[in-house]
Order: C-alpha cells, then structure tokens, then sequence
C-alpha cells in the first residue's frame, strides 16, 4: 500500500515447514519470495536464519544484505529471542537478559534491520538500559504483544507507562493479531482431539474460552473441566494452549497501542479458497488501520504449522497476501 496504508511483506517464519523439511536454502528462500511477490518487506528470526546467530559474522552480515539487493528486498523485522530457562538450575539474570538482547541488537545492525521484536522477557530495565544503543544503531526495540498479552494486561500497562515516559521513537509494541480473534482455529480443537480429549471437554473449553473472564480465571474453569472429565497431562496440556495462543479481545483496543506499534505481525492460521481468515476478524483490523493512518509495516505470519507439517506456507501467504490487498483497498 505505501502512502496511503500499511505495507505488506512477510516474516520467513511463516515458512517453518519448508525450513524444516530443507526445500530451500536462505537463498532459495528468499528468491522463491520475490518471484512470488511476497515483499518487499522481509522479517526473519535470528535464531531460524542465521546458523552463526547471535553473533553474525561482518562476512555473512554482508552477504544477506547482497542477496537483499539482488531480490529487491527491504528487511523490515529482525525476531530476536531470549531463552531466560536455558540453564536447568535458575533463570537468567538482568545483566545476562541485556547481553542478550545487546548482541542481537548488534547484529540486527549489521543485517541492516530498522526494527528488532524483543518479547516481553526483556524487561522494563533492559529496554531502558539498552535505549541509547538502539539511538545509536537507530534500530527500534519493539515488544511483540501475543496473545495473551492485550492492551490490560499487567505487563502491557507497565510497558505502556515506561514508553509515554520517556517518548522515546526506538521504543514500541509489535502488536500481534493473534489477540484479537473471534473464534479458536478448528486445527486447534483436531490436535486436542488426536491428544484423547472427549467432545464434552471441547464444549466446554470452547464455552470458557468465548467468555471475557481475565486468563486466569478461565485456567481455573478449564482446570475443573479437566478434572471433570477424567483427562491425562498429555490432554491438558494441549487445552491449555487455547486461553494462552489464542486471545479473544475486540478489535477497538487496538487503538490505544497504534500509537506505539513499530510494527505488525498479520498472524493467521488458514485464508481459505473464499480468501476468509475464518478465526480473525481481518477485514476489521484492515479497516481500524487504515483509518488511524497506520503506514507501517505488516508481515504476514502463517501460523498453520501448528496445525500440520505440509509445506504450504508459500501458498497460503500469497493468499494472505490477496486477502489483505483487497480489504485495505475497500477500506
């Protein structure tokens, strides 16, 4: 869209099966997303692309800029992660949480990214700590809101106060689409299914799910749902998925984020051959961008693998792709 809208592109992510099965090289890749005409907006996931990552080498920074340049495309997004539970004996400290993200960050310079996602394990210190390097590198540190993270939870409101306090550019919220859905993707409910859950259980997951109880509270009526039915771990751990992967707040709470959002991951789970994402209310979320004028960036991120392990995600972000192009135009 440009000018007048959001710009589409899309996050390499979307692309885990294909990465998973090796079909395609970084290269590949990258070309198969040209010739298709899926950017020019590139994300990736540092720890997903790059082998020598955190730390990428001069030469390989080098080397994805040229193949940028030879598929024209423009790196939007770089998804970096902390691991705060990778020793077995305690959690990460703050001075091992802001190397972390302070070695991704210089990378994502190297790479030539203008954004950096930091998920919320960052912390308030960190991002304050780590604010004049992002100056410096003019790379904004961006928090992904996921679900269950909408605009009242705890962690939202502190981050919120910390970014109205020091109105700083290279602080936002990528906010993320999987917030605001209007029903649990039917992939979902097979997994449960295949995990040995009875249809009553489904009923009632689905029952506590569409209320607006805050997440702990359905965790607690899911919890005796469970127990009700008599269910194993390996049941209760994929029920429990539905009140954290998929949120349930309305669309207009967008507004109070968008004034901070760097960008924006267009989660998914399946646009069907009527080009209808049938568990997210698209055409409204299209429809409030455009008319707070948000002319960022918005990668589209298919999140079916979840679901199944085809290697479909180029087909199904050309028809994201298509799907969101025609809403933004009726908009």
């Amino acid at each position: 869209m440009g000018q007048n809208g959001p710009v589409l592109g899309v996050t390499l992510f979307s692309f885990t099966n294909e990465w998973q099965q090796r079909l395609y090289s970084l290269e590949t890749m990258l070309a198969k997303v040209a010739e298709m005409g899926l950017g020019p907006g590139l994300e990736v996931v540092g720890y997903q692309s790059f082998r020598t990552y955190p730390d990428v080498p001069d030469a390989e920074a080098e080397r994805f800029r040229t193949l940028l340049a030879k598929y024209k495309l423009t790196p939007t997004c770089l998804g970096a992660n902390i691991d705060v539970g990778r020793r077995r004996d305690r959690l990460m400290t703050a001075e091992e949480i802001y190397d972390s993200v302070r070695r991704q960050l210089i990378s994502a310079k190297k790479l030539g990214f203008p954004i950096m996602r930091v998920p919320p394990a960052a912390g308030e210190l960190a991002l304050e700590n780590l604010l004049s390097l992002a100056e410096e590198y003019q790379i904004q540190l961006a928090v992904e809101l996921h679900s269950p993270l909408n605009v009242h939870h705890p962690e939202v409101v502190r981050l919120l106060g910390l970014f109205e306090r020091i109105k700083s550019p290279y602080l936002g919220f990528i906010p993320d689409f999987s917030t605001t859905m209007t029903s649990v993707p039917e992939g979902h409910w097979n997994n449960v299914r295949k995990a040995g859950a009875p249809d009553g259980l489904i009923e009632a997951a689905q029952a506590i799910w569409v209320t607006d109880d805050p997440v702990p509270a359905k965790f607690g009526a899911l919890a005796e749902a469970c127990q009700r039915f008599g269910v194993g771990p390996a049941v209760v751990g994929q029920i429990n998925l539905t009140m954290t992967m998929f949120g349930h707040a309305p669309v207009e709470q967008w507004r109070a984020i968008l004034p901070y959002a760097r960008h924006i991951h267009g989660k998914y789970y399946h646009v069907g051959a009527d080009g209808v994402e049938p568990s997210i209310p698209y055409a409204e979320l299209m429809a409030l961008l455009k008319r707070t004028g948000y002319q960022g960036t918005i990668s589209a991120e298919w999140e079916g693998q979840a679901f199944t392990e085809e290697p479909i995600g180029f087909q199904q972000v050309k028809a994201w792709r298509q799907m969101c192009e025609c809403l933004l135009e009726a908009a």
